[in-house]
């Protein structure tokens, strides 16, 4: 792949990425399920805690979803009861060949209640995510959520109707 076509790559990953953000937050759950690919992996297992640097993790372990619908379902039932606003940014993306890339991105993410003023969650941490070309575009093939912080109103963040998180059938 020449300069050119890795740097059009890049681009095309980045704003693949940005629509997973703006169609979650709108709930565009259709729209959103085309960012992924058919066999995609969603890893959470790391997403509902904080791991401090050189630290253990702490919090709930939330699931490992295999599947574009699957991940979709579960995406759509955890929201069922939120509203977000998620922010990505620092994209690190090395295209690893026409296509396959790989990449960590920045996140930040705001949950609230349906009546957006009530805090259930407010964290940070990053996205580590490989990439496949797939139908004609650039889609998440595998994405894994960490956080470094996780400022979380449990008791809130329950009575929204979140359950604790279980690992999704494969």
């Amino acid at each position: 792949m020449d300069g050119v076509a890795r740097l059009i790559a890049i681009e095309e990953i980045k704003q693949c990425k940005a629509r997973y953000f703006r169609l979650m937050d709108t709930r565009d759950f259709d729209g959103m399920a085309q960012v992924f690919c058919k066999d995609a992996v969603f890893d959470c297992s790391e997403g509902l805690h904080c791991v401090p640097v050189g630290g253990e993790p702490i919090g709930l372990t939330g699931p490992i979803t295999r599947g574009r619908d699957n991940i979709m379902a579960w995406i759509r039932d955890a929201f069922a009861n939120q509203t977000s606003v998620h922010h990505g940014h620092c994209h690190e993306i090395t295209i690893d060949s026409d296509t396959e890339a790989h990449g960590v991105i920045a996140m930040e993410d705001y949950i609230r209640g349906l009546d957006r003023k009530t805090h259930l969650l407010h964290a940070a941490g990053h996205y580590w995510e490989s990439y496949r070309f797939e139908d004609g575009a650039w889609r998440i093939a595998e994405s894994k959520l960490t956080r470094l912080f996780n400022d979380v109103a449990e008791d809130k963040f329950y009575a929204a109707g979140v359950d604790e998180p279980q690992v999704a059938a494969e």
